[in-house]
């Protein structure tokens, strides 16, 4: 079983922003989590024309020029979130904070509360683009900031709303870091939001707090040895499915059932038998019954590949060929997205798995042809890997192709 661990997975389920903008929650092509809108009004002497503000706006008038800057900040973040362009969030992070050195925390607290988180957003936002920790740590300061008046016995749902994105700063950064003390501050967050909001209180919200949190303990659990952490994944995943459900969210579930899916065959790889991995088998599919491959081409995809390494996975474990010859029908229906021409790298890592599963197949059954679709499938992956300079795509894709050809030439 010395090729159980050389397939690979491709992730596109990330953690799930819950990103405050004046009027709008922004995802940064994430999926919409509904939470709390801003409570007050940037309104400056003469805006109002007489008419009373509502009882929800708390926030002192602000000087014009202040608000001049911070609402053109905020149409700059909308910009940059909306459309991929990372000059208008570089604009909007040099707005909010030209705005936020007029604005005074003592006389506009919540104001300049929802000032740092809009800045925050810009600066995670960025930071997920580019490479390097810089704007990630940045703005995991500017968060810790805004709690300051965002205060959960004041502010409980601006107060979550602001952990949320805290946690996913420094759930991005602890991916980018080795080591786990970032990963542990965020799973540290996401448990405090979850129980703000509760099932009864904030359902959606609270389910989507347990997917983060979830997706965190996964990643934590990767990184080390034992399956308690990979357990706490699949629990807290489970418990978000309960309002995650197909009929009211249907992507967020099926989201949740592809993070579920990965956390069981994390776990599968780890123990004898096939449970878990007959689980993680059957999440994908129930993900595959709502992505559509005409709908999100892609994600249907990258789905059909993770299915694939799971089949493998147990048909390494099983008797017979069925599991592996269901394991290349997948990854082959997911090259019909994952093209070379359009997304060369995913699709060298399905023809790295595919490789995987033709060389379980030549173990299985001794049949030459294996070993041939294996050669092929491995050369065209490295040709992508070399192009791309991934060192560690390299480094598992060669030791596979020196073990294909030594079989051939045993033959």
């Amino acid at each position: 079983m010395d090729n159980f661990f050389e397939s690979l997975r491709l992730t596109w389920v990330g953690w799930v922003f819950a990103f405050f903008i004046v009027g709008a929650t922004i995802l940064a092509g994430r999926w919409l989590v509904g939470l709390g809108m801003a409570k007050f009004n940037r309104e400056v002497p003469g805006d109002l024309d007489g008419i009373a503000p509502s009882a929800d706006v708390a926030a002192p008038v602000m000087p014009r020029e202040t608000k001049t800057l911070l609402d053109r900040a905020d149409e700059l973040l909308k910009q940059g979130t909306q459309s991929e362009d990372n000059q208008a969030l570089i604009e909007a992070i040099d707005t909010y904070r030209r705005g936020l050195a007029l604005l005074a925390r003592p006389e506009s607290p919540l104001q300049w509360a929802l000032a740092h988180t809009n800045l925050a957003v810009a600066l995670e936002t960025l930071g997920e683009r580019e490479n390097g920790t810089a704007r990630l740590e940045e703005a995991v300061e500017v968060y810790r900031e805004a709690l300051k008046e965002y205060t959960r016995e004041h502010e409980p749902l601006d107060w979550a709303a602001t952990q949320m994105n805290l946690g996913n700063a420094l759930a991005r950064l602890g991916e980018r870091e080795s080591g786990t003390a970032r990963l542990e501050e965020a799973v540290a967050a996401f448990r405090d939001v979850v129980k703000e909001y509760t099932p009864a209180r904030a359902p959606l919200d609270w389910a989507a707090a347990q997917t983060n949190l979830g997706n965190t303990l996964r990643v934590l659990g990767e990184r080390e040895k034992g399956t308690a952490r990979l357990e706490e994944a699949v629990e807290a995943y489970r418990e978000a499915l309960k309002e995650y459900t197909r009929e009211r969210v249907p992507l967020d579930w099926a989201t949740t059932q592809i993070s579920l899916g990965a956390a069981l065959e994390t776990l599968g790889e780890r123990e004898s038998g096939t449970a878990r991995l007959e689980g993680a088998v059957e999440a994908y599919r129930e993900a595959l019954q709502e992505l559509a491959r005409d709908r999100v081409p892609l994600e249907w995809a990258t789905t059909q590949n993770n299915l694939g390494t799971a089949l493998k996975d147990l048909g390494t474990r099983e008797s017979g060929t069925a599991r592996l010859e269901e394991a290349i029908e997948a990854h082959r229906e997911a090259t019909r997205e994952l093209t070379r021409e359009r997304v060369p790298l995913q699709w060298a890592v399905t023809q790295h798995n595919l490789a995987v599963v033709h060389r379980a197949l030549f173990e299985k059954d001794r049949e030459p042809r294996h070993l041939d679709d294996a050669i092929e499938a491995i050369d065209g992956a490295l040709e992508e890997f070399r192009s791309a300079n991934k060192s560690r795509l390299i480094e598992m894709a060669e030791p596979l192709r020196e073990k294909i050809l030594a079989a051939k030439g045993a033959l």
